[in-house]
């Protein structure tokens, strides 16, 4: 089961719940739809989901989507437009940040009405990675959109997290995983906000199928939850001839 599965099973019930039936669990109890290892396949299996991805904000879920590299004949860009939070990554590097704006700049002109796209820039946030030479403070005031968190480059924190157990000590002191897991509460309380809920608590527990993300992110994340340690250094950018 995944996106190909999805999408061919879209053609013949066009009903967002579908979804539940193509995803596969992971130790954690995350549901996760499975994208092909095929550039082309996952293209051509989000050109035939067509519509539906778009509805998926009637699931009873919070949906996380990772829409890869974005351009505007990218069959993804519509599940970004229509997220409640669209989040770019990019590292604070004079040239991705150039790539950056030359992106929101083009997506403005291209794909969003002008009356429509100040309301959408108010939606998308930036997640910086690594070290550089530009403060989270600067890069937000040039590009105009909301740094959220900075990530360590942590290449050991990312070997870590596909090579041994999520509640094991190396995965839970990794800073990798200690950053993402304070991005992932922040957002967490951000959409508990906007719907004029309280934020939601980690031992929340739902009829399978039924978990809200944030609520399920709380509960598997407090396997990542850090034991009281001294402050981990966030290490460093890589250099120029490891890009």
């Amino acid at each position: 089961p995944g996106v190909v599965s999805l999408a061919a099973a879209s053609r013949r019930r066009f009903d967002p719940a579908v979804v539940w039936e193509h995803c596969q669990v992971l130790p954690g109890g995350a549901a996760v739809v499975a994208g092909p290892v095929s550039a082309g396949r996952a293209r051509g299996a989000l050109g035939m989901l067509g519509g539906l991805a778009g509805h998926l904000a009637s699931l009873d879920a919070d949906v996380v989507v990772d829409c890869g590299r974005l351009d505007p004949g990218s069959p993804a860009i519509a599940v970004w437009e229509e997220a409640h939070r669209a989040i770019l990554v990019v590292r604070p590097q004079l040239a991705d940040l150039h790539a950056v704006a030359a992106w929101t700049e083009t997506h403005a002109t291209e794909t969003q009405p002008a009356d429509v796209w100040p309301e959408r820039r108010a939606r998308v946030g930036l997640v910086v990675v690594g070290e550089g030479p530009y403060p989270d403070a600067e890069i937000a005031e040039a590009l105009d959109v909301e740094v959220l968190c900075r990530l360590p480059w942590d290449p050991r924190g990312a070997a870590v997290l596909v090579s041994v157990p999520a509640s094991s000590r190396d995965a839970r002191l990794a800073p990798l995983v200690r950053a993402a897991r304070s991005l992932a509460d922040g957002l967490a309380d951000d959409l508990a906000a906007d719907a004029g809920q309280p934020s939601p608590q980690p031992d929340a527990d739902r009829a399978p199928g039924h978990v809200t993300a944030s609520r399920l992110a709380a509960r598997v994340l407090r396997g990542w939850r850090p034991e009281p340690a001294a402050a981990v250094s966030n290490g460093a950018t890589p250099g120029e001839g490891s890009r």
